[in-house]
């Protein structure tokens, strides 16, 4: 039996950090948004695990499965803020859980362990799950999300090298600085949930976590002369509402994607006997 199966990518834009021993336990408070690009996972039954060794997070999610082929097409980069990592084990986890007829809510659960546990992210793949513009009110596996659908058209803009999100997280001075400003911008947040209040806390994080340095810094004041962009965390990349103008400023800086929301969540494409 063969399966297909897509997990959005997906954009935090503020954050709080809660580590635990526990993986499941362990996560983020903070907002983000689902996007129409991510990872889809071609997974079929096999004689071993066979998978790219650079989808060290995926082969983790589904190693407890069993044998399985899997390929992994990634539609934005990883190590850039849009939760790649993250999404390629919850597609492949997705797919497998398909195949063996298990429940998909195991396969949330071995992606996200998978990703706390590689320090790829925090919050991605519970995120990813659900899809929308949603706000994380309570940090792990089983914490409290909000979720709501919206219709937004996204500019992305990969703007420097990679950024490991364990590199920050070994930092506990950087931690808890973080950890005030996102505090802060998902409160004035929930007060008004709104695409344009999440753009403008994120803007906000963006300029006050300590996140970025200089130059990343540098560009995100010249996007904000054209509208409101804000980073997207954890990487050197940004994120706007589409607006010509705002795309032909980001052109300057580096590549750029254009993206939807996506307000599904991660599921099944396609299945085969």
């Amino acid at each position: 039996m063969k399966a297909i199966a897509f997990s959005p990518a997906h954009i935090t834009g503020f954050f709080q950090i809660f580590l635990d021993e526990d993986e499941k336990k362990a996560g983020s408070r903070g907002a983000g948004i689902s996007l129409s690009l991510g990872s889809y996972a071609f997974v079929k039954h096999a004689d071993r695990i066979s998978i790219s060794k650079k989808a060290s997070v995926a082969r983790d999610a589904i190693k407890s499965l069993g044998n399985f082929e899997v390929r992994i097409r990634n539609e934005l980069p990883v190590s850039q803020g849009f939760g790649i990592s993250g999404a390629s084990a919850l597609s492949a986890a997705m797919a497998a859980c398909y195949i063996k007829g298990i429940s998909f809510q195991k396969a949330l659960e071995l992606a996200h362990v998978a990703e706390v546990k590689h320090k790829s992210g925090l919050g991605d793949v519970v995120a990813a799950y659900h899809g929308g513009m949603e706000a994380r009110i309570q940090q792990g596996l089983y914490g409290k999300i909000m979720k709501w659908n919206i219709e937004e058209k996204l500019l992305l803009l990969v703007a420097g090298k990679s950024f490991k999100t364990k590199d920050v997280l070994k930092n506990q001075k950087k931690m808890e600085k973080i950890n005030d400003a996102g505090k802060e911008c998902l409160e004035e947040f929930l007060k008004k949930p709104s695409f344009e209040n999440f753009i403008l806390q994120s803007k906000r994080f963006s300029e006050e976590s300590g996140i970025l340095n200089k130059k990343m810094l540098k560009i995100l004041k010249k996007l904000n002369f054209i509208g409101t962009a804000a980073a997207c965390m954890i990487g050197n990349s940004f994120f706007a509402k589409w607006d010509k103008k705002m795309k032909k400023e980001m052109m300057k800086y580096g590549r750029v994607y254009e993206a939807y929301v996506d307000n599904e969540g991660a599921r099944i494409i396609a299945g085969f006997i």
